[in-house]
């Protein structure tokens, strides 16, 4: 068990406001002003390889958002589809790549307008089932989150995505 430090030892534990709370990264992918309590979702749907060193802040304050989450990944870039399937779990999330300590390309992230293939279709009666075809979507709405499926037309909610 942990013990708070107390007396003369508490004042280092004290953040003083130019303090960071996680190293800057060398290089990699930072997914920030992820919706509090998305980074857990956004990261098992990222599949990353084994060896990545990934830091997670949970549930942080911030002045626009109120509370966020952040995810920071040492060397390693986000693909398209991964960036994608983020966008779905948490609008307006900011993907940042960083280079040499620098931010080189910062992109906030949008939900794609259709799509094939990043989330499987909950209806049991869908052909994707039985042809074994990837889900193609259309976006219906961007916040929250829906979708159609484009062979069956169900409407799905945020909350009831399967990714693939």
């Amino acid at each position: 068990m942990r013990r708070e430090p107390h007396g003369e030892d508490a004042e280092a534990f004290v953040m003083k406001p130019d303090q960071q709370v996680v190293s800057k990264l060398e290089r990699g992918t930072v997914l920030d002003h992820l919706r509090a309590g998305a980074a857990l979702r956004a990261l098992r749907v990222l599949h990353l390889p084994a060896d990545r060193t990934v830091t997670i802040g949970i549930n942080l304050e911030s002045p626009s958002l109120g509370r966020k989450d952040i995810i920071k990944i040492a060397n390693y870039e986000l693909t398209g589809d991964q960036a994608a399937k983020v966008a779905l779990i948490s609008p307006d999330a900011t993907l940042a790549i960083i280079r040499k300590f620098k931010v080189t390309g910062k992109t906030k992230l949008k939900p794609p307008a259709a799509f094939k293939g990043l989330i499987k279709c909950p209806n049991p009666g869908c052909i994707v089932h039985e042809e074994r075809v990837q889900g193609s979507f259309v976006v219906e709405q961007d916040d929250p989150v829906s979708v159609r499926c484009e062979y069956c037309e169900r409407s799905i909610g945020a909350d009831q995505f399967e990714f693939a």
